[in-house]
């Protein structure tokens, strides 16, 4: 795990790098729990790189799969969608990233907020996509609508 700033962006050398660059954001809610996403079509073997559509505005995501295509809507995004743009990296444009979630638990069980961020597998660049209100839904229930 190294963060560093390139340019004013922040940067990171693989996914565990999201845990610590969301745990640092300004003025957001706590993060304490952290979850990678991946695939789950291809058993043990998760592939984590995906493409990204996501709405900060609307707080909807949705994530396919870069080995299969398996799409999957995060949350009740599906319900709510509003049709946004693939993710490009600002730093150099690449559309495939690896997906990190940060969990709000309170009272440590029941989640309050999600962050999505990811981090551009081209050139490391760290970035939230969007974040989600959820309204005291238990860990596990969110985890698996990720």
């Amino acid at each position: 795990m190294v963060m560093r700033t390139v340019h004013g962006a922040r940067t990171g050398e693989d996914a565990a790098d999201l845990r610590s660059w969301l745990h640092e954001l300004p003025g957001a809610p706590q993060v304490h729990e952290f979850q990678v996403l991946g695939c789950g079509e291809h058993g043990d073997e998760r592939p984590t790189w995906a493409y990204v559509e996501a709405d900060a505005t609307a707080g909807v995501a949705r994530r396919r799969c870069l080995a299969c295509g398996t799409s999957v809507s995060m949350l009740d995004s599906d319900a709510r969608w509003t049709h946004p743009p693939m993710f490009a990296c600002q730093g150099c444009g690449h559309s495939i990233a690896e997906i990190g979630v940060g969990l709000n638990l309170p009272d440590g069980q029941h989640v309050q907020w999600v962050a999505v961020a990811v981090r551009c597998v081209g050139c490391g660049r760290l970035a939230g996509v969007t974040d989600m209100v959820v309204a005291g839904v238990p860990a596990a229930e969110v985890l698996a609508a990720l």
